[in-house]
């Protein structure tokens, strides 16, 4: 009978003493990106301000092998943080870090699209045309979440309380890093949700 209980103790010992240690990494990481937070965001955000009570930071360990990996080799860890940046009637701003293979903690930016908005007429409740221009790197997201299933930091940032005007996007993390895979543009103020996507790359053609 002992012989038998033995193996699975062992097992649950060698389980909780994986899952301290990453508690133990994890805290140590948390610690280093509040003081990358501190030294590179502060300064722009307001993170004791309304709204921060109920956005605390998010810490995720993110397990991944690169290309040249072999299956064979231990997975390597990314360290994803969200801080919470500032707030307005609608929105809410983070910004996030995310740590290398050598442990350093860096400020994270978003591929976007730039683009020109072009209406038909006077008003800006039909959209005649969107026209990207090119792509720019985003230092903050509006109304994001990290999605641990799937892998994807998505956003949405609304234009006005009404919601009827936004842009949204979705990054998937890849590799060590994340990239851009849809970015959707609702700029018409008509009442309606009927964004037009600007970026597909997670759809077959």
């Amino acid at each position: 009978m002992l012989r038998q209980v033995l193996p699975i103790l062992l097992a649950a010992a060698v389980a909780t003493a994986a899952h301290a240690q990453d508690d133990a990494d994890g805290a140590a990481m948390m610690e280093k990106a509040a003081a990358v937070f501190e030294a590179t965001a502060a300064a722009t955000c307001d993170p004791d301000g309304p709204g921060s009570e109920d956005s605390a930071p998010e810490s995720h360990a993110i397990g991944f092998r690169y290309a040249y990996d072999a299956d064979e080799d231990p997975e390597r860890t990314a360290w994803l943080f969200r801080f919470f940046c500032f707030s307005g009637a609608y929105n809410e701003i983070h910004v996030y870090y995310m740590s290398d293979d050598d442990g350093a903690v860096l400020p994270l930016h978003f591929a976007e699209p730039t683009y020109d908005v072009r209406y038909a007429g006077e008003s800006d409740d039909t959209v005649e045309e969107i026209v990207m221009t090119g792509f720019s790197a985003a230092g903050q997201l509006v109304n994001s979440a990290y999605d641990p299933a799937t892998r994807t930091i998505t956003s949405n940032a609304q234009w006005r309380g009404l919601g009827d005007a936004s842009s949204s996007g979705r990054w998937i993390f890849v590799e060590g890093g994340f990239r851009l895979v849809h970015y959707e543009v609702d700029a018409s103020y008509d009442g309606e949700i009927n964004p037009q996507v600007l970026v597909d790359y997670d759809t077959a053609p």
